[in-house]
């Protein structure tokens, strides 16, 4: 089984053209219309708190009480993943892919965060209906490096990237050293309080990059 990493844009290019069984859902307006927005049907009381979005693989296998984010994709028939839950979802307003119990889509979601989960605010929108040209806030974009407080060598970053992993299995889904830089490349579907907090605390001020899948609205347009 091969596991994929994925970039916003083409969160579910891999397993889409062996899809099955798509299902029709609401129409839905352009992401970038509005920042702002009610919850999803379905969906939780409004949070505190910035506003995410992104464009991401929407999973939930047989065994899971709710749609997940996903970070990487396993490329098997159907896809396997897990991450992020997704409070508000609703498989029946939104197209999706169905096979073997397992449903799943590509889907450009906004919603805050509660702590827990993707507390949805505003209706999901799948990629196949946006062009994303359009929008290059919703693609990978290589993160911000600053200036490492203390020059590690290559084993070190990757024990660094390696531990973020290890603490943070639902947020975080890899990295790598990045010598040159001297910094620790994480990929991330979020950037939480907590992990932001963690890597303070644990490392060398600026030896961590995030480059988060799910960013906030506001830095997006």
């Amino acid at each position: 089984m091969t596991w994929k990493r994925l970039i916003p844009v083409a969160a579910l290019l891999a397993v889409a053209a062996c899809g099955q069984g798509t299902d029709t859902g609401a129409d839905s307006e352009d992401p970038a219309s509005s920042a702002d927005g009610a919850v999803a049907d379905g969906g939780g009381a409004p949070v505190d708190g910035p506003v995410y979005r992104g464009a991401l693989t929407v999973l939930q296998g047989v065994e899971r009480d709710a749609a997940e984010l996903c970070g990487v994709v396993a490329e098997s028939y159907p896809p396997q993943c897990g991450g992020l839950p997704v409070t508000g979802w609703d498989w029946d307003a939104v197209e999706h892919e169905e096979a073997e119990g397992v449903r799943w889509g590509s889907y450009i979601v906004t919603g805050a965060f509660d702590g827990k989960s993707l507390v949805l605010t505003e209706d999901p929108v799948p990629t196949e209906e946006v062009d994303m040209a359009e929008h290059p806030e919703l693609q990978y974009s290589e993160p911000e490096i600053g200036d490492p407080a203390e020059d590690l060598g290559a084993e070190e970053l990757q024990a660094i990237a390696d531990e973020l992993t290890a603490e943070f299995p639902v947020y975080v889904y890899g990295g790598w050293a990045d010598e040159q830089n001297g910094v620790a490349l994480v990929d991330t579907l979020l950037v939480t309080p907590e992990l932001e907090a963690y890597a303070a605390e644990h490392f060398p001020e600026d030896t961590v990059a995030f480059s988060a899948m799910l960013r906030p609205v506001e830095t997006q347009e």
